[in-house]
């Protein structure tokens, strides 16, 4: 279980349980944090909860929290929230011997069981039960080889701490418990150096904030096609933009023109079929140019990376740029702050590297760099909704000037685009 930590894993979403807005004592609010396998693509989420604007988790005790989660998914399934991925829902005593847990879609949900569940005769009994059934079972925060071991042994996934765990420990749970038939799932692992070591114990799944750090910060230069796509992406943020000669670098990137020209038709399709570069630039005018361009240099930055790293950049720049139109602001530079909040991690470089290949506007570079601007803002805003730091996200929504329930609201947008712009 990783809620609230601030160096856990991404991306989150608010839903209402009725209709688009609904009183405040009606929302219940969600983050989730994307588990991944060994190629670094989504597995699944851990679904964390909130229950309103003015409750935390912390306050509310593991019980109703977890309680409102099996009820939020009982209404509208849990792969409303996972984009049909596992949904991993943390279980406590009480659900465990209640029977509750039983309504739940066996085919969409891991049962985590939570680090304080022991493993009695009464509990062991209903989780072998539920595991008869076709449940799929996975035991929390593991840190030792002999670490209540009549739920282990039920189990099909195994969760070990790497901040409570050294590495003795790592290798030798996994020693002890990779079997066939058992995933081991490293969570809050945070630098790919503990990524890769986990890969070598014989870990599979991995929980935590190491994809969307650079793998290495040292000064090696700029790969050519980086290079060509940040060409592209400075031409469009240009005071003056030259639609033909944009037109011409874009063409002798292949993949940018195809998926530039893909994305510039689904902005367009009720109205007009895009046929050729210039007529697509054209028609969308500078702002949105801007936008779309900034999409598809994006995802051919990540390359062959995690699709999750690139839907939370857009999810992010989608957000900021709805938190610009709330505080009726230019939307570029809240736009480019969201996207490029995940740019040294995209192009392993650090921030000052990549700014001498193009000029970030100067307000998004202060917001990347930690300055109290309203871009910052925006960005901290969305980045406290990922981590579950409701705490953090209340008083962002403060110093915003926004109410809670529009913040939930930029959420879903925003990740409703990004799901349909990365999938």
């Amino acid at each position: 279980m990783e809620q609230g930590a601030a160096n856990s894993g991404q991306a989150s979403m608010g839903a209402p349980t009725q209709g688009k807005r609904t009183e405040a004592g009606d929302f219940r609010f969600l983050a989730r944090q994307p588990i991944l396998d060994r190629t670094v693509q989504l597995h699944g989420y851990e679904l964390l909860f909130r229950a309103g604007p003015d409750a935390v988790f912390a306050e509310m005790g593991t019980e109703s929290a977890s309680q409102s989660i099996i009820d939020l998914a009982l209404v509208l399934g849990a792969g409303t929230f996972t984009d049909g991925h596992p949904a991993y829902i943390n279980c406590t005593t009480k659900h465990i011997t209640s029977g509750i847990l039983h309504s739940l879609p066996k085919e969409l949900v891991v049962l985590e069981i939570l680090e304080d569940v022991p493993a009695e005769p009464e509990i062991v009994a209903a989780c072998r039960q539920l595991k008869a059934e076709g449940y799929t079972l996975a035991v929390d925060d593991i840190v030792s080889a002999t670490d209540r071991m009549e739920l282990v042994e039920l189990a099909s996934i195994i969760k070990v701490d790497f901040l409570l765990t050294d590495t003795r420990q790592q290798r030798e749970i996994a020693r002890r418990f990779a079997r066939p038939g058992v995933k081991l799932l490293a969570e809050k692992v945070e630098t790919r150096e503990q990524f890769n070591d986990a890969v070598r114990m014989g870990y599979t799944l991995f929980q935590g904030y190491f994809f969307c750090r650079p793998e290495t910060m040292r000064a090696k230069a700029l790969p050519s096609s980086s290079i060509s796509a940040l060409n592209i992406l400075r031409k469009a943020f240009e005071p003056e933009i030259d639609i033909q000669e944009m037109a011409e670098a874009i063409r002798h990137e292949p993949s940018l023109a195809y998926r530039l020209l893909r994305y510039m038709n689904a902005a367009t399709r009720e109205t007009h079929e895009v046929s050729s570069l210039v007529h697509a630039l054209v028609m969308l005018g500078t702002d949105e140019i801007r936008k779309w361009v900034s999409i598809v240099v994006a995802v051919n930055l990540a390359g062959p990376r995690s699709k999750e790293m690139i839907r939370i950049a857009l999810t992010r720049a989608r957000f900021c740029e709805l938190a610009a139109v709330h505080k009726q602001m230019a939307t570029p530079d809240f736009y480019l702050t969201g996207l490029f909040s995940l740019l040294e991690a995209l192009l392993d470089q650090p921030l000052a590297k990549i700014v001498e290949e193009i000029p970030i506007p100067e307000a998004c570079r202060e917001a990347l760099q930690g300055m109290e601007n309203e871009q910052g803002k925006a960005l901290r805003l969305v980045m406290a909704n990922e981590t579950a730091d409701w705490e953090g996200f209340a008083r962002g929504c403060a110093e915003l000037g926004c109410i809670e329930e529009d913040a939930w609201q930029w959420l879903v947008e925003a990740q409703s685009m990004a799901k349909t712009l990365v999938d």
